[in-house]
């Protein structure tokens, strides 16, 4: 899935009040997500990466997101997940150096509103009105499932991602 199409999902919960709405428009993307793509999709909506904080903070966000943008949205779920985990692993010496260039890299490759999404996201501070219950609830119409059994399955998992 296009980095794109999840985006328009995330501005869809975020313009809404409803917690039907919200979970509605979560359920669809969710959907249309490709099998391996559906814990890279849960995380990214619920404004959570695979890897965790990768040592990426405003200033570096504010370098990356100067550089050049991609005018067309081309950029997947896929790829934003490669590019994370290339700059997570990144350590020692010269280590700010290289990820910033990694995430300039990323970030010319994303559209203006691709990159806000993913400072946003990096950041932690995706803020979209999309709590873990609503990604619950999302996940459970989604698979045709009762709320209760995807609830119990995330327990046992350690998290939303892995259901």
């Amino acid at each position: 899935m296009l980095l794109a199409e999840l985006l328009a999902a995330s501005e869809r919960v975020a313009a809404t009040r409803s917690r039907l709405a919200k979970i509605d428009a979560l359920a669809q993307c969710l959907r249309r997500l490709e099998p391996s793509e559906i814990a890279l999709g849960v995380a990214y909506l619920s404004g959570d990466t695979r890897q965790g904080r990768i040592g990426i903070g405003y200033a570096t966000l504010k370098e990356a997101r100067a550089a050049k943008r991609a005018s067309s949205p081309r950029l997947t779920l896929a790829q934003v997940d490669e590019a994370l985990a290339s700059i997570s692993q990144i350590k020692g010496e010269g280590s700010a150096a290289e990820r910033q260039r990694l995430l300039a890299e990323l970030f010319a490759r994303a559209t203006a509103p691709e990159q806000d999404f993913l400072a946003r996201l990096l950041l932690g501070e995706l803020r979209q009105g999309a709590l873990e219950g609503f990604m619950l609830d999302a996940i459970a119409k989604a698979a045709n499932l009762p709320p209760g059994r995807v609830r119990a399955a995330a327990m046992r998992a350690g998290g939303l991602a892995a259901v």
